[in-house]
C-alpha cells in the first residue's frame, strides 16, 4: 500500500485529525490515475457510529464527508455505489438537505442494512442498537417533559 492510499484509509476511518489529513493529501498531485480505494458502507455506519456516541459531532462529520466527495482516488463499491454518493451528498450539504440527526442516521442505518449491501449484518446491528438509543432517548424526553 503506497502513501496515498495509507492516507485515504485513514480518511476513510477518520483514524487522525482531518486537518494532517487535508495537509498530507494537498502535498499529493491532484491528478491520479493509480489503484482507487474503495469507499464502503462500513465506513459511513462507522463515523455515524461516533457522532451518535458523540465522539464526532455534526460539523466534523460533513468535513469528513466534503473531504471524501469528488476524489479520483477514492471509488465506491459497486453495490452500493448510488446509495454511498447520496449519503455523502447529503451529509456534505446540510444546508439543502437537512442537519444530520439520530432520525437521519437510522435512515442511512436501514439503508445500508439492506440485503443487497455487502456489510448487511453489521449494519443490521448498528441499526439494532440505534433503535435501542432512540427508545432510550424518547423515553428519557418524555420523563423530564
Amino acid at each position: 500500500m503506497n502513501h496515498r492510499q495509507q492516507l485515504l484509509q485513514a480518511l476513510l476511518t477518520f483514524s487522525k485529525p482531518l486537518n494532517l489529513i487535508a495537509q498530507e493529501l494537498g502535498e499529493l498531485e491532484w491528478d491520479y490515475e493509480g489503484e482507487t480505494v474503495l469507499v464502503e458502507p462500513l465506513h459511513i455506519v462507522s463515523i455515524l457510529n461516533r457522532f451518535l456516541s458523540n465522539q464526532l459531532n455534526a460539523k466534523q462529520v460533513e468535513e469528513w464527508v466534503n473531504m471524501i466527495e469528488c476524489r479520483e482516488d477514492l471509488d465506491y463499491e459497486s453495490d452500493n455505489q448510488k446509495q454511498l454518493e447520496q449519503v455523502i451528498y447529503e451529509i456534505a450539504n446540510p444546508e439543502l438537505e437537512g442537519a444530520l440527526s439520530i432520525e437521519r442516521c437510522q435512515e442511512i442505518f436501514f439503508l445500508f442494512s439492506l440485503s443487497s449491501t455487502s456489510q448487511h449484518d453489521y449494519v443490521q446491528q448498528s441499526g439494532v442498537l440505534l433503535e435501542r438509543i432512540l427508545g432510550q432517548y424518547r423515553t428519557t424526553m418524555v420523563q423530564t417533559a
